[in-house]
């Protein structure tokens, strides 16, 4: 199917999947801005990256910024790059990520995270299509596809004076929103059964998936692999009682430790685990 995107690794059949699969098949070939909005965990990378191999820049690579990640003294320059000696310690020209991404797509994650200075020079580079580097005065027009995230409500930053409303505009060009795992039914099933390669009724009693099913895993999709990824390390082999499948889950009240099962001699592990 056209609109299916498990080939990609978003895995799930659920009506809100669904929806996002035909969203994504129809936005995908155009050179639109994109915000994709959803909860940490979700997936927004991956779909920024479908969203990029689906579209007109498919025959390049993507350029990834985490925009939480930059730092403030260089952030303009590895955004928009600089000339050689625009700065104490400008040796060289640098090409910032902008154009880099000539041709291909910008993928901005944690867009909330920028500055209002910078965000100011991002809102002009939508509208305008061009940057200038620091210490230069030379336009350069690029052509490339912005792809933002962010896991914030960006009309509430504006609220709060913390984004700026036209970049908000700007950015909602086309937008996609990534459901939360408690929102797509069945899918936890079949993401269970992609990262462990095993249906899920042979790896749980009934109880433990009946509680799994009513879990609202707030680290939604990153949760569940990190969750099957300590049930292959510790749990190798039987089905997972409801307790040992809680013990195993990100639950603050639990160390990770007691997702092991007891030893048969005591293993000093280093650190202490709470009690259950």
């Amino acid at each position: 199917m056209e609109n299916d995107l498990s080939r990609f690794g978003l895995i799930g059949q659920s009506p809100a999947m669904t929806r996002l699969g035909e969203w994504v098949s129809q936005a995908a070939p155009h050179w639109d801005t994109v915000l994709i909005t959803g909860e940490r965990g979700t997936g927004k990378e991956l779909l920024a990256r479908v969203i990029h191999y689906l579209g007109p820049t498919r025959g390049a690579e993507p350029v990834v910024v985490d925009c939480a990640a930059l730092h403030p003294a260089t952030l303009e320059s590895a955004l928009f790059g600089h000339e050689r000696g625009a700065f104490t310690g400008a040796a060289h020209r640098r090409t910032g990520y902008f154009e880099l991404a000539h041709e291909s797509s910008l993928f901005l994650d944690e867009i909330s995270a920028l500055p209002l200075e910078a965000q100011g020079r991002l809102l002009r580079f939508l509208e305008q299509r061009t940057l200038t580097r620091v210490g230069s005065t030379r336009p350069i027009q690029v052509r490339t596809r912005i792809i933002a995230a962010t896991n914030r409500d960006l009309h509430e930053e504006a609220r709060g004076g913390r984004f700026l409303p036209d970049l908000v505009d700007r950015l909602r060009v086309l937008e996609a929103r990534i459901p939360p795992l408690r929102e797509r039914g069945d899918d936890i099933w079949l993401l269970t059964a992609y990262f462990m390669g095993k249906e899920p009724a042979s790896l749980f009693t009934p109880g433990a998936m009946e509680f799994m099913r009513s879990y609202p895993f707030p680290g939604n999709v990153r949760e569940l692999r990190n969750l099957c990824r300590r049930i292959a390390i510790f749990h190798p082999s039987g089905r997972m009682e409801k307790d040992q499948l809680h013990q195993c889950l990100d639950i603050h009240e639990y160390s990770i430790m007691d997702c092991r099962p007891p030893a048969a001699t005591p293993v000093q592990w280093g650190i202490t685990a709470k009690p259950g």
